[in-house]
């Protein structure tokens, strides 16, 4: 049998994406991928915004649906859009995903993203890495948890003018 493509991770982002165009999915299309003990590689999760732009992506080499709606995701990779460009890539050896309510808003779901493990972001001439993260998409807030450190690739001298 093929492996399936779509994992908890897609699921989550088309009820995000139906929730917030104030639709429903169809439980019993979703229902499957959602078995606990479910697992699916090469897994790709689009996230748009109001207006249809692309302004996120989330890749993950392997998922598998833990209960409970969470899921253990393997070799995360998150690039973020601006302007139709990636502006930032987020990397994580493993993480969990899980969806919520939203406590501003009832009804409505959030998905949360957190790990213990190592994460290494990638900003232009910036690098961050650290131990374990949290992430929420009711306030898109990407919190590294420990040890960070910020590595700037081009010499500060060299920024052409540019002020600390």
């Amino acid at each position: 049998m093929k492996r399936l493509l779509i994992s908890l991770i897609s699921a989550t982002a088309l009820m995000c994406l139906a929730q917030e165009r104030g639709g429903e999915p169809a439980p019993s299309r979703l229902a499957g991928y959602m078995e606990p003990g479910t697992e699916a590689s090469g897994v790709r999760a689009p996230y748009y915004d109001e207006q249809g732009n692309l302004q996120a992506q989330l890749y993950g080499e392997h998922a598998k649906v833990m209960g409970g709606g969470m899921a253990e995701i393997t070799n995360l990779r998150i690039d973020v859009y601006r302007d139709g460009q990636v502006a930032m890539t987020i990397f994580a050896p493993k993480c969990f995903s899980h969806m919520d309510e939203s406590r501003e808003t009832p009804g409505k779901k959030v998905l949360s993203l957190s790990s213990e493990g190592a994460v290494l972001i990638e900003l232009g001439e910036v690098s961050i890495a650290g131990r374990g993260f949290r992430f929420t998409s009711e306030d898109n807030r990407f919190e590294i948890l420990h040890d960070s450190k910020v590595l700037i690739k081009a010499p500060a001298r060299s920024r052409n003018g540019e002020g600390l």
